[in-house]
């Protein structure tokens, strides 16, 4: 939620309601605003408006019309994440509100998005690793892994990238290299070839290839094909590397797979071997900042190349004993502890609290006047820095009379104090304080992200030549823009 000092004035420029949120997800479920109308929420004229009036807002193309129907857009999938985030964390702040535990005493659920490959038994491993947090593992090729973090659906995500795909885009996500992986090429044990250390890739141009699409190895697939002149045969083409080695091992040609596919039982089969050209991919590790901090994100990319190396050394000690592995000076690993025992202290500190154990459902936004939306958080923020009631109504540009009546719904509509007045004006009760901790970093995920989508409109429009068309539309955006800031008669 942008803010914007309008004559000294902290106000919003941009809210998400509830409604709005139950909007886009149905979109994305139903992928036609006809479904919208049929789900009985609001007719297809209004479900459009409505989202007109948030891409006017945001000044970015949500959803994409076409004839088959209407899907939104990448920027629409991460404001929908974004936005069930900070809904899930208000719900669960108003079901947990007689917790007696601080926020920072409670277990933070980390989103994290992994390659099928590393998925299995990650979830274990990392229970032992950091005890401090649950790291809830989503897994998924590359493709989807990248997708999930750019939309705002994962917390931290760890996959390939090549020249043809490209590192995550979020602007503010802290991005590690865990380790540089060389392509190697596999061959049938009784290729002539196979005597060989080190292979040149144009030795192989007349050679039959197993071709892999899809998943973490068709980019790398491909790219190693634009280097050969004429093009490689394919004699099949596969979607995992374990077919590409069966179809090897029996000897229906060669394959680009990683130093580290070949399992046991293709080891009499078949032989891999490194190339001279340098056809690498990338292991990375993308994080939120706002979820993971520094000296976690670091731990972990830490872990991630021990277990990489501890993997190589099992499958490939050759490779493992290269220059390409990175060299460990120390065993990183933690002994196993009994679940029994308390959450031992991470020498990185807690990681900041991320309330999704309970994940918002559009089902449970039936509207109501007492229902607490996202915005009613900045009210109670204006009121914590401020400490008086009548200089936050100044300060919300609402009467006092009006904030009051405002504070007094809230406090009905959730069942719990929010407020209190003191000798020296007004304070938030522990219970605000508890959803403020709880959604604090939910709200800067949404907020850097308005912000960032924001700033992507205006990237171009500022480059563009000045025509008396674009002056129009840059006064009526402006005009929008400071509409959006005035409150509407309802809340006063």
């Amino acid at each position: 939620m942008g803010r914007i000092e309008l004559t000294g004035v902290e106000c919003w420029m941009f809210d998400l309601r509830r409604s709005d949120v139950a909007l886009l997800q149905a979109v994305s479920d139903h992928g036609s605003l006809h479904a919208v109308e049929r789900d009985g929420r609001m007719t297809q004229s209004s479900a459009s408006r409505r989202l007109i009036k948030l891409e006017r807002r945001l000044r970015t193309l949500l959803v994409s019309r076409s004839s088959t129907g209407t899907e939104l857009t990448e920027a629409g999938h991460a404001l929908l994440h974004a936005g069930r985030r900070l809904l899930g964390a208000i719900d669960f702040a108003m079901a947990t509100a007689h917790h007696h535990a601080d926020t920072e005493e409670r277990l933070p659920v980390v989103q994290f998005a992994v390659g099928t490959e590393w998925a299995h038994g990650m979830g274990r491993d990392l229970a032992d690793r950091f005890p401090e947090a649950v790291f809830d593992v989503v897994p998924g090729d590359s493709q989807e892994v990248w997708q999930r973090f750019e939309r705002y659906a994962v917390d931290a995500a760890c996959g390939w990238e090549t020249p043809r795909r490209p590192r995550p885009r979020r602007g503010e996500a802290l991005v590690l290299t865990v380790v540089e992986e060389p392509q190697w090429i596999a061959l049938p044990g009784d290729h002539p070839l196979a005597a060989r250390d080190t292979l040149d890739l144009h030795d192989l141009a007349g050679a039959e290839w197993v071709a892999t699409v899809g998943g973490d190895s068709g980019d790398d697939q491909g790219w190693a094909f634009s280097l050969l002149t004429p093009a490689p045969r394919v004699s099949f083409t596969v979607r995992s590397q374990s077919a590409a080695l069966e179809l090897v091992g029996r000897g229906y040609g060669v394959a680009l797979v990683s130093p580290l596919s070949a399992e046991l039982e293709h080891e009499r089969r078949l032989v891999v071997r490194p190339l001279r050209q340098k056809l690498v991919r990338r292991l990375s590790l993308a994080v939120d900042p706002l979820v993971v901090p520094l000296g976690v994100a670091r731990e972990l990319c830490t872990w991630l190349r021990y277990g990489y190396v501890q993997r190589a050394a099992k499958h490939n000690p050759a490779y493992a004993a290269s220059a390409a592995v990175p060299p460990l000076t120390h065993d990183i690993r933690r002994p196993a502890r009994n679940r029994a025992d308390p959450p031992r202290p991470s020498a990185t500190g807690l990681c900041p609290v991320l309330l999704s154990e309970l994940h918002w459902n559009r089902t449970d936004s039936a509207q109501s006047p007492n229902h607490f939306e996202a915005e009613h958080l900045h009210v109670l923020r204006v009121i914590d820095r401020i400490g008086s009631l009548n200089r936050a109504a100044d300060a919300l540009l609402v009467t006092q009379p009006a904030l009051t009546r405002r504070i007094h719904r809230l406090e009905k509509g959730c069942g719990l104090p929010l407020v209190y007045s003191t000798a020296r004006g007004t304070s938030l009760s522990a219970a605000a304080r508890r959803l403020l901790d709880c959604t604090g970093p939910a709200e800067s995920r949404l907020d850097d992200l308005v912000g960032r989508m924001r700033q992507n409109a205006a990237a171009p429009a500022a480059a563009a030549p000045a025509t008396p068309q674009r002056a129009a539309a840059c006064a009526e955006a402006r005009r929008g823009a400071v509409s959006a800031t005035v409150p509407s008669p309802t809340d006063r």
